[in-house]
């Protein structure tokens, strides 16, 4: 995407700015005002100038929320001044000036390589003896790698994107990921459309982006999924957090234990409870320390305004308003979303492991109540066999119509093909 492009707002998808374009304005963002955060996070001491403000440890440790450097390393590790301290003595505080330096630095060299590879790429679309620039070369989550021995240097260390997998640029299909597909606790989809997408493990990370037309089943993560940039897609999620940023038209059927968290431009979404099993869903909840019995699915959250110079999510010239929250899916459209059994092994889980509230059970017992009524009718009917017959082969050929109408017939040859 050139850079013509990062700065238009539009509704088509051909200017949806790229994941790697969103990273690079957070980390501009965060270069922009770490010295408030600082501020807001520093301690005062006697003295005058820079030295007066600093920060122990463990308020460092905070900023692990906007920063990340390698997996399952605590952040204050992955700095010289605090690297290497003795758990029972810990170290001493240090200038929040040096802390900005030190984080300054390497938002410059992060910033610095993503435009380096951004650069590589487009100059190989140009040139097809040049290899690509595959995903797992791009700088992802708003990660800040750092080269200092005590860190982890991403374009140094390829061993870091094995942690992360990912399903990226499929476009009317089916794909199933099992914890065997699964390399190291994250999961990254990316760019997917007009597909059904799977992921049946327990994990740490979800990130779901650019995608559009898609229903994707996140079965358990253990810390928070992040969905940005999607238009036209069911999330269906069973996590501790989800945040919702720069989405349209978009429904969320969730088993999450904290509130949705909806933040940037977002339009026309929807909440409703979790939907779904899978045998093994249980066990991977209780694995990732994902609690079935609290759901707070109907209480989005809501931070912020949406920023008019914030050029990725708002058109320019727009006051300031507030972000748009989530409704709640009307009951009667509620669903149970069925997952194909024969690609998993059997386990203990036979039911949604979510309690749905009493009006959306209301709607599912009115439903079968029909089906059953429906059911009860065809029996019953007075026909001899051959008017028996014409009926079964026009409802399979009605059948037959829907699925290739709705697009489920692909699903199912996709799925029989696992």
């Amino acid at each position: 995407m050139s850079s013509a492009n990062m700065f238009i707002r539009c509704n088509s998808r051909r200017f949806m700015p790229s994941q790697v374009d969103e990273e690079a304005h957070q980390l501009s963002y965060l270069q922009k005002h770490m010295a408030n955060i600082l501020t807001l996070l520093a301690d005062s001491v006697d003295g005058e100038g820079d030295d007066s403000m600093v920060l122990t440890m463990e308020t460092f440790e905070h900023l692990g929320f906007l920063l990340h450097f390698s997996e399952g390393t605590p952040l204050s590790q992955s700095a010289s001044f605090f690297a290497n301290s003795d758990p029972d003595m810990p170290a001493a505080p240090v200038p929040a000036a040096l802390v900005h330096d030190w984080i300054l630095q390497h938002i410059a060299s992060t910033l610095e390589f993503m435009a380096e590879k951004s650069s590589a790429k487009e100059n190989s679309l140009q040139n097809a003896s040049d290899p690509d620039v595959t995903m797992s070369d791009a700088v992802t989550n708003t990660r800040i790698h750092s080269s200092s021995p005590t860190g982890t240097s991403a374009p140094n260390n390829p061993g870091y994107y094995r942690n992360t997998t990912f399903v990226e640029g499929f476009s009317k299909t089916s794909v199933v990921k099992q914890a065997s597909d699964m390399k190291g606790h994250s999961i990254k989809v990316l760019n997917c459309h007009d597909s059904v997408i799977y992921i049946l493990a327990p994990l740490k990370y979800a990130t779901v982006y650019g995608s559009s037309d898609t229903t994707i089943v996140l079965g358990a993560i253990g810390k928070v999924v992040k969905v940005e940039h999607c238009e036209r897609v069911q999330i269906i999620a069973a996590s501790k957090r989800i945040c919702i940023a720069n989405c349209r038209e978009c429904t969320f059927y969730l088993g999450v234990n904290h509130q949705p968290l909806i933040v940037g431009d977002n339009h026309k979404l929807q909440v409703a409870p979790f939907n779904t099993y899978y045998p093994q869903l249980g066990e991977h909840l209780a694995q990732v320390g994902v609690d079935p019995n609290v759901n707070k699915w109907d209480q989005p959250f809501v931070l912020g305004v949406v920023d008019p110079h914030d050029s990725l999510s708002h058109p320019a010239g727009v006051s300031d308003v507030q972000a748009e929250s989530a409704t709640c899916l009307d009951p009667d459209l509620f669903t149970n979303f069925l997952i194909p059994s024969w690609f998993e092994p059997q386990g203990p889980t036979k039911y949604n492991p979510f309690t749905l509230p009493e009006v959306y059970w209301a709607s599912q017992r009115k439903k079968h109540a029909s089906l059953e009524d429906i059911q009860k009718n065809i029996r019953e009917l007075e026909i001899d066999d051959n008017r028996k017959k014409e009926l079964a082969c026009a409802l399979h050929a009605q059948f037959k119509d829907w699925l290739y109408a709705s697009g489920n017939i692909r699903q199912l040859y996709c799925l029989q093909g696992e």
